[in-house]
Order: structure tokens, then sequence, then C-alpha cells
């Protein structure tokens, strides 16, 4: 008796163990580990599409249309100075003194310039002219995508930081000397876009339609402050001061 006791006690204990691995396996199975790293790629590909597709969306949502053949040699006239030729233009019918818009769009070799109706037919010709050339130049700098790019990277480095992949201690601190690298490089480069739109027309003529638009808005200029450090555009203010500055040299 006692070794068919021993039989059964072994058999029952083996087929206890059976299942208990049967029955821990799938939970095995159903745990999912997330590489921090395709966390971070994740994060940072869904930010990039949503600031890629985000702009269209709205733009579709706007009634807009291809500019009359009067307003398309008003634009001729505007863009001349700084020669820039989008691929495509749409304008943007509008009520108010305060839809004033230019702006360009798209991938760099496919950009449209997006200007409402109120820039040719109420602004006059001198304040048109330096909003344009000032958005051409930061088209031509590149302005908007090094934005995406330098907030991409921020994101980047917060995101491997709250997954794991680096301490929050180490993150930390590349988060803040990015930040400040990355925004500053930003805002020098807008800087540099209104020099070069500048070229085209005069530097106190691009401060004067800043202020112009600010004062139709009814806004006063911001100025440079501590604010500053931690974006990557530099206040309006600030933009006329230095335009200001370079008319007196």
């Amino acid at each position: 008796m006692s070794g068919l006791s021993a039989l059964l006690i072994a058999t029952g204990g083996g087929a206890l163990g059976t299942s208990i691995e049967s029955l821990s396996a799938p939970a095995g199975v159903l745990q999912v580990v997330i590489d921090p790293l395709w966390f971070v790629v994740a994060a940072v590909g869904l930010f990039l599409l949503a600031a890629l597709v985000a702009p269209l969306v709205v733009h579709s949502l706007r009634d807009s249309r291809s500019p009359t053949g009067r307003e398309a040699d008003t634009l001729d006239g505007l863009l001349e100075p700084s020669g820039y030729e989008p691929a495509g233009i749409d304008v943007v019918d509008t009520v108010g003194e305060q839809s004033i818009q230019v702006s360009v769009r798209g991938l760099p070799g496919r950009r449209r310039l997006i200007v409402t109706d109120y820039v040719l037919t109420e602004l006059d010709g001198d304040t048109a002219r330096g909003l344009l050339a000032a958005e051409a130049e930061r088209a031509r700098h590149y302005y908007v995508e090094y934005r995406l790019l330098a907030s991409a990277a921020v994101i980047a480095i917060a995101t491997a930081m709250f997954g794991g992949l680096v301490s929050f201690s180490d993150g930390l601190f590349a988060l803040a000397i990015a930040a400040l690298a990355l925004f500053w490089i930003g805002r020098q480069l807008q800087f540099a876009a209104d020099r070069a739109a500048a070229t085209h027309i005069s530097p106190s003529e691009l401060a004067d339609a800043f202020e112009t638009v600010a004062s139709i808005r009814g806004v006063e200029p911001e100025a440079a402050g501590w604010q500053t450090w931690v974006s990557v555009q530099p206040p309006l203010g600030q933009r006329i001061e230095r335009l200001r500055a370079a008319a007196e040299r």
C-alpha cells in the first residue's frame, strides 16, 4: 500500500504540476513588452503625422478658391520683389479687419501660398509686399520644417525619459539643454529669414508692415523676455526692434 500510495501521490503531483503550468502559460503569452525605443519612435511619428495633416485638414474646411484675374495680377506685383513662385495660390474669402493671413503650406517643391482676400483688397501695397516677402523667406529657410523637427526632438527626449529608456535625471537634463539649444537655433533662423526678406524691400518697410498688421489686429508687439528662451518663435516686438536697428546702420 505504501508503494501504491507513493505512486498515486507522485502521479497526482505530476498532474497537478502540469495543470498549474498549463494555466500559467497563457498569462505569459498575454504579456506584451514594448521596447522603449519603439515607444519613442511611435510618439514622434504620431506627432509629425498630426503636425503635417492638421494644417491640411484645417485648410480643407475653409472655403478657398483660385485668384481672379485681377487678384492674380495684384499677387504678381506683390511677389515680384521676393521673386517667390509658389506651386499654387489659394485665396480665402473672409470678413473683418483681423482676417489677415499670409502663409505657405506644403512640402518643398509643392508649396502653396494661402492668402486672405483682405490682404489683396484692403491692405496697402507696402504692407502686403512686406508680409509676402517675410513668408517667402520663411519658406526658403525651411522655418516651419525646422520647428517640427525641433519639437519632435524634444518630444523624443521626453518620451524616452518617461518610457524608461534613459534615467529621469539624465533625461531632464538632456531635455533642458536640447530645448534651449533647438529653440535658440529656431529664433536665429527666423531672424535670418527677416534679414533676407528685408533685402527685397527694406528693413524699415518690413518693420512697418509688421506694426501695421499688429495695429489692425489691436495687439501690441511683444518685446523679448524670459519666455523668449523657451520659445522657438521670437516675439514680434523683438523682430521689429532688430529690423529698426538694421535700418539705422
